[in-house]
């Protein structure tokens, strides 16, 4: 599998961690290649939005907070 195939997801999620923190503390942002979607209450709302817009296709969805958390979620690998 290619390592990087989430790089500009984790690259955009990690230069907007502390102003998402600051404004979205443990809720669950959506992020496509180097944009932010949006945020949402809970994982599968992140999930399900991210599958409607985006199909089969890698996107990351993670949980916004200052510890890290493992897994993540991460669709269109396969």
């Amino acid at each position: 599998m290619n390592k990087n195939i989430l790089k500009k997801e984790v690259d955009t999620f990690n230069k907007n961690k502390k102003e998402l923190i600051k404004t979205k503390e443990n809720k669950f942002v959506l992020i496509k290649e180097t944009k932010i979607i949006g945020t949402y209450n809970s994982q599968k709302s992140a999930v399900v939005t991210g599958i409607k817009k985006f199909g089969n296709t890698p996107f990351l969805v993670k949980k916004i907070s200052e510890k890290e958390e493992k897994p993540n979620f991460a669709f269109g690998l396969i």
